[in-house]
């Protein structure tokens, strides 16, 4: 890519957006064209850098009067996308903060440009944006009991998270099935803990009793954009507190990062297996937890 910011030199190339955040939440407008909910951006023009770009786009747009975080910009997402007339857009996405001033777009753009908090934006998002809206979200999580209600995030969370960590382990449920299945046989009929950040849920752990008064940890899922900020650490110390005695689980020997994340906690390999057990039939590994003697 000789050009890779001209749009005229070849169908595939970089573009930039604006995540446009502040004290009332995310800014999206209605594509004119593809009626979605989105940040604004566009294409990069001549001698401009691409969160340059991004800037000039967002106040363009918006109207609003906003600046590229300090001290450097913050590239909060790539997208590959596809563009109009045959292009492919590979997008860059700069986070950028704005005032709470109503935003006032000019003739010509979209005129429906809105103020969204958190839990609105991040459920209206496309895959992509999604995603990078979940790893920027401010707060600390909050674990709680979970509610008939959290079914959807519930569904999310666990999605997101296999596509994320295992990717060559197939899901051998469509969404549709998950979602189901999280609504009627897991949330509200099972020991569930969910973790949230004013109002989306961000991570999800199931424990079922064993034997002889051990506990197994059934499902313990860590949305991708909240990972490695201690809320893994978080909830095993409640399973740990909710069976004393000890702990069991499984996980898939190809999630390296999981069992290096549980041999941290005090967990110990018991067990390797070829997968035969599991809807998956991927091979797995059974870990346990005992507290310290002496």
């Amino acid at each position: 890519m000789p050009k890779p910011f001209d749009e005229h030199a070849d169908a595939t190339h970089i573009t930039a957006s604006a995540i446009v955040v502040g004290r009332k939440g995310v800014v999206l407008h209605l594509h004119k064209r593809l009626r979605k909910w989105l940040q604004p951006g566009g294409h990069i023009d001549a001698e401009e850098t691409p969160w340059d770009a991004a800037r000039r786009e967002a106040h363009e747009e918006t109207g609003l009067s906003v600046e590229l975080v300090e001290p450097a910009p913050r590239l909060a997402h790539v997208d590959v996308h596809p563009g109009p007339r045959g292009h492919r857009h590979l997008d860059l996405r700069y986070v950028v903060t704005a005032p709470p001033d109503k935003p006032a777009p000019p003739a010509g753009e979209s005129q429906q440009v809105e103020w969204f908090p958190w839990h609105r934006a991040i459920a209206m998002a496309e895959p992509g944006l999604e995603g990078a809206l979940r790893s920027l979200q401010p707060g600390d999580a909050v674990l709680r009991a979970a509610r008939q209600g959290d079914a959807a995030g519930c569904s999310s969370v666990y999605l997101r998270s296999r596509r994320f960590a295992l990717p060559t382990v197939p899901v051998v449920h469509n969404d549709s099935e998950v979602r189901r299945w999280m609504a009627d046989e897991m949330v509200g009929r099972t020991d569930m803990t969910v973790a949230e950040v004013d109002g989306v849920v961000v991570g999800l752990m199931v424990l079922d009793a064993g034997e002889p008064g051990e506990g197994w940890i059934e499902q313990l899922y860590v949305d991708p954009g909240r990972a490695g900020r201690g809320l893994g650490r978080q909830f095993l110390e409640r399973a740990k507190l909710r069976y004393p005695a000890g702990l069991q689980l499984w996980t898939f020997q190809v999630n390296e990062p999981a069992q290096r994340f549980y041999e941290a906690s005090g967990f110990v390999v018991q067990e390797h297996t070829d997968g035969a057990a599991n809807e998956e039939r991927a091979p797995d590994v059974r870990m346990r937890w005992a507290p310290p003697t002496g």
